[in-house]
């Protein structure tokens, strides 16, 4: 009986320290658990950060595409003189002024970005004060942009009975035109329809 306590106490002794080690290993495991827990929740976080910045660039990237492509809309790469002429001649016969010249002038790049060339026409217009306002007025409808520069008014004959006074208007109109990337543009370059 006595070998049997002994040899009882030792395989007890054993499964103490072997198997039954009061939890240590499975704290041990637990607290790596949650490291690991940790890093990936970090992880998460990091990539939900990522994704939310591509969500940001992708709505921005749409939105400068929207914003170039308005812009192309009113500063066209196939638009030439011809086209300013055709434009300007219109809008003064819709306004009822008599256009007496309209001259085309050299295209130029533009002073502010070298991708676009500036476009001009100087006109020589005679017609009432209210039929040149409403020339000008038309010209701000386009779905382009037209600069009037260098306009002057002179009056040319007095108001006579029911007819309006006759004024003379001079003026240069300046249109732009997208030349594309600055490598392939030339001065010279024949323009394309």
């Amino acid at each position: 009986m006595g070998r049997s306590l002994l040899l009882g106490l030792v395989l007890a002794a054993f499964y103490y320290f072997m198997v039954f080690d009061s939890g240590l290993s499975q704290k041990t495991a637990i607290d790596a658990a949650n490291v690991q827990i940790q890093t990936l929740t970090k992880q998460i976080a990091d990539n939900q950060a990522k994704l939310d910045r591509a969500a940001v660039y992708k709505k921005t990237a749409a939105e400068i595409g929207t914003t170039i492509n308005k812009l192309l809309g009113v500063i066209p790469e196939h638009f030439g003189i011809a086209d300013l002429t055709k434009i300007v001649s219109n809008e003064a016969r819709v306004a009822g002024s008599s256009l007496n010249s309209i001259t085309p002038g050299t295209p130029e790049i533009s002073h502010v970005a070298k991708e676009f060339e500036e476009l001009n026409v100087k006109l020589d217009m005679t017609g009432s004060f209210l039929q040149h306002m409403v020339f000008l007025s038309n010209l701000t409808r386009i779905n382009q942009i037209l600069i009037v520069r260098k306009f002057q008014f002179l009056l040319q004959h007095e108001a006579k009975g029911d007819e309006s006074p006759q004024v003379h208007m001079m003026a240069e109109i300046v249109a732009y035109r997208y030349r594309g990337t600055v490598a392939d543009a030339t001065p010279g370059k024949p323009e394309t329809k």
